[in-house]
């Protein structure tokens, strides 16, 4: 059993009081005499004076006085007993184990903290909790040891014993505030204690406690690499930028093969400086390697895995498709549904090979020098098989069988109102319609596939946009067009979390190449934004201090059962038991 407010116990202190009064005060009862010679013999026959102990400890008044105190002063001091109930955790500490807490100072450069962000975060959490007892916790661990968030219940004294590998952080990126938030909103009376290196800008619920280390990082490295393969020749891109701060020049090295020393294939001195950026574009001949790294070499700024990026040959996995013309917002609305395609607008000038996969032309001609495949919808001139000629075209709907693209149209077919007249010359296939009038036609020039729909997507021509088999047409139309074998290939560095769905596993402990059943995977954090991180320091020390001690308080009563009724119920008796004796 345990007293919720032990204080009041002192009040125990009037029950002897009490009982000493009862045995010391004069006591005596009215007797009315003729004379004093009468007094005198009263008196003379001790029929008057003090009464022994022995008589008044036999009064049953003087204890049901002493057990009215002594109920009363237990029930003000709330007694309670202790459930089953097991006591929930009285905080939540999450811990940001992303890459760039794992920062370490530069030599030579001034920092805020001067000692790695984990550690500073380790010290600052047990310091919190060094005053806490051994209460509960829910800790949060972001990313955990296998790449994602990971739960413990743990206790204040054994995360405060946590050894160095708990709190050293995998090369692993990981999003800390979503996760914060969400906990924070899940139990709003559990203070939230987050152990991180930068501080959110934005206002945070009241209960969130933020220990965040601040400081100026020296950042150096590269921010965006992205290659290209199409037409026997290959790009490569990269982009780099160093703070003011950073020990440099940097010299930037490109590395292609798979053995453990690879090639240098291009090499640029003082490719950035301290307080600048730098971009550049490499152009090769011939086929692209499996494998290829690139990094910026020089002084250490203490996180190297921002300074090399991990490039590996993939076929592309996107569609990037660029639209000219005056398009129907369904026909944006259906490219766009289409499973890995990227759709952007703008005019014919824009076409470039390098950059766009597909040309989707509305109203207008193709733009010269475009070799790639194509679809047009309403063309105004004469394009592969097809011709403008006089009239207008039958309204039949002939879909041709056995053609994936043309059961996407689901008959029955959509309403279509009169349209210009096209002649399908030799080499065309017709999706739609007639030889004599064709509406949507297929054929290949140069190793490119086109598409032309020779009518309108206005109300007044047809309803075919409102209905279902639009967007699924599209979509076909889309892998038709450009096939996953025709793709051009792509160099691709992938983020840690991004490659899990395609390898099948957890993330990486580092950045590097993984193999996989599709061929290697190039892991790095160029683009992150690790490493460079810099931003305001906070320490809400005190305030997480307090909230916790409210929080373990609170969850401590919410497993007593109260006694106090019990001892108010036997005061009440008591009282009600004096009362009846006296009478």
């Amino acid at each position: 059993m345990t007293f919720l407010a032990p204080w009041c116990l002192a009040g125990l202190a009037l029950v002897p009081a009490l009982l000493v009064w009862g045995l010391l005060a004069p006591r005596g009862r009215p007797i009315t005499v003729g004379s004093l010679l009468v007094w005198r013999r009263a008196l003379a026959g001790g029929a008057a004076g003090r009464p022994s102990a022995r008589l008044r400890l036999r009064d049953p008044l003087l204890w049901l006085d002493a057990a009215s105190v002594l109920f009363i002063v237990l029930a003000i001091a709330r007694p309670a007993w202790r459930t089953a109930k097991p006591l929930d955790p009285v905080a939540t500490v999450v811990i940001d184990r992303s890459a760039s807490m794992a920062i370490e100072p530069v030599p030579g450069v001034a920092d805020d903290i001067g000692e790695a962000r984990w550690r500073w975060a380790s010290q600052r959490v047990r310091q919190v909790l060094a005053d806490l007892g051994d209460a509960p916790l829910r800790v949060l661990l972001v990313p955990g040891d296998a790449g994602v968030v990971e739960a413990r219940r743990m206790t204040t004294g054994e995360l405060a014993s946590a050894g160095d590998a708990f709190w050293r952080p995998p090369l692993v990126q990981a999003d800390l505030w979503p996760v914060v938030r969400a906990e924070a909103a899940g139990d709003p009376s559990r203070p939230v204690l987050v152990a991180t290196d930068v501080a959110p800008a934005e206002p945070v619920p009241a209960n969130i406690f933020v220990l965040a280390s601040g400081g100026k990082p020296a950042g150096s490295g590269l921010q965006r690499v992205a290659g290209r393969a199409e037409g026997g020749r290959w790009w490569l891109l990269l982009a780099a930028r160093a703070d003011a701060e950073a020990a440099g020049p940097f010299h930037l090295e490109v590395l292609a093969g798979p053995g453990p020393e690879p090639e240098p294939i291009a090499t640029v001195s003082d490719f950035v400086r301290p307080g600048a950026s730098a971009e550049r574009v490499f152009a090769f001949d011939g086929p692209p390697p499996p494998r290829l790294t690139a990094k910026l070499t020089g002084l250490p700024d203490g996180f190297g895995a921002d300074n090399t990026a991990y490039l590996a040959r993939t076929p592309a996995s996107q569609v990037r498709a660029l639209v000219v013309g005056e398009p129907a917002p369904a026909l944006i609305r259906a490219l766009e549904a289409a499973r890995g395609t990227i759709v952007a607008q703008g005019q014919p000038a824009d076409a470039d090979a390098k950059t766009f996969d597909l040309l989707v032309a509305v109203g207008v001609p193709l733009p010269t020098g475009w070799n790639g495949p194509a679809a047009m919808v309403l063309p105004p001139e004469a394009v592969g098989p097809v011709r403008p000629a006089q009239g207008t075209a039958s309204a039949a709907w002939q879909a041709a069988p056995n053609d994936p693209l043309a059961e996407a149209l689901y008959m029955p077919p959509p309403r279509l109102g009169p349209t210009p007249r096209y002649d399908l010359y030799a080499g065309g296939q017709v999706l739609l319609g007639t030889a004599e009038s064709p509406l949507i036609v297929t054929w290949e020039t140069g190793g490119a596939r086109r598409l032309a729909v020779l009518f309108g997507f206005d109300d007044e021509t047809t309803d075919w946009p409102k209905r279902a088999g639009f967007p699924i047409f599209w979509s076909r139309a889309v892998d038709w067009l450009v096939p996953a074998g025709r793709r051009p290939i792509d160099l691709v560095t992938h983020r840690p979390r991004e490659y899990v769905p395609r390898l099948g596993r957890t993330a990486p402990s580092g950045p590097g190449f993984y193999e996989s059943e599709a061929g290697p995977v190039g892991v790095s954090f160029i683009g992150t934004g690790e490493g460079f991180q810099a931003g305001p320091g906070r320490d809400d020390s005190a305030g997480a201090l307090e909230a916790i001690r409210t929080s373990a308080e609170a969850r401590r009563r919410d497993t007593l059962g109260p006694l106090w009724p019990v001892a108010a119920a036997l005061a009440m008796l008591a009282v009600l038991a004096r009362a009846g004796v006296a009478r």
